[in-house]
């Protein structure tokens, strides 16, 4: 009998140690989904409902004006052709930067100039280009029209040789 009861108080050790694992691997589990997805994944794991998406809004953004290819030299002496459009703001000055052409092209002009072929060899080099056309741009534009409208540069072509 001495045996049977060991049997029995073993057995029940067992359960508990089981019971007690079963426990914290439910509890370690829940932590580790509210530490990946906070509430969202504990509440979809535990039944609630799933979280509404967002709607996309898309910016407001105007026309964008083609403003042609420019061939020029870099400080360095290589030869640079770039094409490039204007991403306009919500008002439409494309009216407006039409006849500024001649202007905008001689800042593109001297701007490409005051750079050399291996500084523009460098994404983050084409990216500083842009923003400092627009911002010479937008000092012509300014004074044509009172507002800064050229908010992004994409480049079409861009040529080095």
């Amino acid at each position: 009998m001495a045996t049977t009861a060991k049997k029995a108080e073993e057995q029940s050790e067992e359960g508990a140690k089981k019971g007690g694992k079963k426990k914290l691997i439910l509890i370690v589990l829940l932590v580790i989904l509210a530490a990946a997805g906070g509430g969202v994944g504990a509440s979809i794991f535990l039944g609630g409902s799933k979280p509404a998406k967002a709607a996309f809004v898309p910016p407001k953004v105007g026309p964008i004006y083609d403003f042609g290819q420019i061939t020029t030299n870099l400080a360095d002496g290589h030869l640079i052709q770039v094409s490039m459009s204007f991403q306009l703001g919500v008002n439409d000055l494309s009216a407006d930067v039409s006849p500024l052409t001649k202007s905008l092209t001689s800042i593109a002009i001297n701007d490409l100039s005051g750079w050399t072929y291996t500084q523009l060899l460098s994404v983050t080099a084409k990216q500083e280009l842009a923003k400092e056309l627009i911002k010479d741009f937008n000092k012509v534009i300014k004074v044509a029209t009172g507002k800064n409208e050229i908010t992004g540069i994409y480049y079409t072509s861009f040529i080095m040789q």
